[in-house]
């Protein structure tokens, strides 16, 4: 792998899209150093992992069933086709080059569950944990009462799974970014952001 830079015109993209992933539109928007600083920091974790699916030889295709939901998904954010049409021409994307970053996005979820899932175990005792000292005081505060533990077991157990899968990807970006030599060049604006190829 060769070194690969992302610039701020790179960061300023992403951005836009993600409103756009949201429904919403970011045209006049001025973020600040900060929400640069954090798009910028997914990307290059997006990048990290798009080469370890690669190297992987992980892929979902654009016609995937989960593409096609996510993308059915977008559609309905907007109140009507002409707005949804007129959101990808402000990001100068066709519909396929849309297909395509969001069947890179799944290919990346695939990945994570499947290198991380498998080492985010829950004990049971943590799922009763879980239901007594958050759910029950939860379902309390809403005035609702709290259903039998074996019918919220799987709910709960997903919960706990999902949250030591967010830690484990965290120490595993890090991990990354060091075996990568990521470099973050600039003053206020994200510039060049060269990395290593291992």
């Amino acid at each position: 792998m060769g070194n690969t830079a992302i610039t701020s015109s790179d960061v300023e993209n992403e951005l836009q899209l993600e409103f756009f992933l949201d429904g919403k539109s970011g045209a006049g928007a001025d973020p600040s150093t900060a929400t640069l600083d954090q798009v910028r920091d997914r990307l290059i974790d997006r990048v990290l992992l798009g080469e370890e699916a690669r190297a992987g030889e992980i892929r979902v295709s654009t016609d995937d069933p989960a593409v096609e939901q996510r993308l059915d998904d977008v559609r309905k954010k907007f109140p009507n086709l002409a707005g949804y049409e007129s959101g990808l021409k402000a990001l100068s994307m066709t519909e396929a080059g849309l297909r395509q970053d969001l069947a890179e996005q799944q290919t990346i979820l695939q990945l994570v569950d499947q290198r991380l899932r498998p080492e985010a175990t829950v004990d049971p005792s943590d799922i009763e944990a879980y239901y007594r000292s958050r759910l029950i005081a939860e379902l309390a505060r809403q005035g609702q009462p709290a259903p039998p533990l074996a019918e919220v077991t799987d709910r709960i157990r997903e919960i706990l799974v999902q949250q030591k899968i967010s830690g484990l990807l965290e120490d595993w970006l890090k991990r990354l970014r060091a075996a990568r030599d990521v470099k973050i060049y600039g003053g206020p604006e994200p510039e060049d952001i060269p990395r290593k190829g291992s």
